[in-house]
Order: structure tokens, then sequence, then C-alpha cells
């Protein structure tokens, strides 16, 4: 039933992300002193894939004498480059303390996420006259 509103299905997409980076991030622990393991890490997640292409407000001309709408989007890109001295003698590239402060991140994300779809059900359920609040 709330899989079909977009802000339910955008936080069950994103906390689905976390979960699975949470694993990347854990195994990257695991694996801080296997010789010439490399960090892992998931692309990371963007708005645009979050927002299912039907629920776009798309701008349109109402008038032919106006500008025609041209948006474009914009793109971000991480790069992550190792410098020498951040691999181990083994050629192990993983930071514990790097990926500690990524676990630290996921774990406020989903917090975050979790929280976000607590306080809009309770919203939803004040709103049909079911009580709600937390």
């Amino acid at each position: 039933m709330f899989e079909d509103l977009t802000l339910f299905a955008m936080a069950r997409k994103s906390m689905n992300w976390l979960a699975k980076r949470q694993e990347v991030l854990s195994e990257n622990v695991a694996n801080a002193n296997t010789g010439n393991y490399q960090a892992k890490d998931l692309a990371p997640l963007s708005f645009k894939n979050l927002v299912d292409k039907d629920t776009a407000v798309r701008a349109v001309t109402t008038n032919p004498m106006h500008v025609s709408p041209m948006v474009e989007p914009v793109r971000f890109e991480t790069l992550t480059e190792r410098r020498p001295e951040e691999s181990k003698p083994n050629g192990n590239s993983v930071l514990i303390e790097e990926q500690m402060q990524k676990i630290g991140e996921v774990k406020s994300n989903y917090e975050l996420a979790a929280n976000l779809l607590q306080k809009n059900m309770a919203m939803l359920k004040t709103a049909i006259g079911k009580g709600g609040g937390s």
C-alpha cells in the first residue's frame, strides 16, 4: 500500500542501498590484513535514481513566445585516489579509520531514513484518524 507513495519508495531504495553499502564496508574491515586486498565501495546513490521517471515534474512551454525549458542534469562524480603511502607493505589498501568513518555515515543516514519513514507513517495515521504521534 505505502510502497506506491514516492517518499516511501525513495526511503526504501535508500535504506536498501545503505544496507548493501554496510555489507561492503564490513567486508573491507574484515579483510584489513589480507594481502593485496583493495578496499571497495558502492557507487553513490543519486537522487535521480531514487525518483521514478513517472513522478518527475516536467517543465513545459505554455506559450510559443516563451523560451523553451532546457534543464541540464547536474552530474556528480566521485573519484578515489590512493597515494602510495596509503597502501600497506602487503598491498592492502584498507584504511580502518576511513572505513569506520564511512560506517558511521551509513549508520546516521540509515537512522535518518528510518526516522523519516516513522514520522511520515505517524502523519498518515493522524490524517486518517487512527492516531499516531510519537
